[in-house]
């Protein structure tokens, strides 16, 4: 069984709901709130001092935020579009990917048991980052604060 159009229709839509919703929640905590700990990624994610005294520095008025929220949900429909293109197999890993094969999001019976949850790609998601870290290198930057 392949994706009915109705799922395929409701995830996309979902998608882009979620983009325009996190990317106006991340604005309002960095511009308005001072809200530097809401983040999510890199799994020990934070700004250092330095980076929270320059974000300080940004203004609370419309155009920064709307520029923000741009940025934001732009960056973000870039990493959904390359996952669906490595789904579809019109795009291949970067790593791992001698062995790739395409990937595909089928609709789940509904007498199906529950997949358990350590067994679900969202939970795995945050786990890798460290994997990937690894692999990256030293580019003089990191998005987390784990100190080596």
């Amino acid at each position: 069984m392949k994706l009915s159009n109705h799922n395929a229709v409701a995830l996309l839509v979902d998608l882009n709901q979620d983009i325009e919703e996190y990317a106006e929640a991340t604005v309002k905590n960095i511009i308005k709130d001072k809200n530097y700990d809401s983040l999510i990624y890199p799994p020990n994610n934070g700004f250092t001092d330095a980076e929270k005294a320059e974000l300080d520095k940004l203004g609370d008025n419309e155009h920064l935020k709307n520029a923000l929220r741009k940025l934001i949900a732009d960056n973000t429909a870039g990493v959904i579009f390359n996952m669906f293109n490595l789904m579809d197999g019109t795009g291949g890993p970067k790593y791992y990917h001698k062995e790739w094969t395409r990937v595909k999001l089928i609709d789940e019976e509904q007498d199906t048991k529950a997949t358990p949850f350590n067994d679900t790609l969202h939970d795995a998601f945050f786990e890798t980052y460290w994997e990937w870290r690894k692999i990256r290198g030293d580019k003089g930057w990191k998005l987390d604060t784990y100190e080596e």
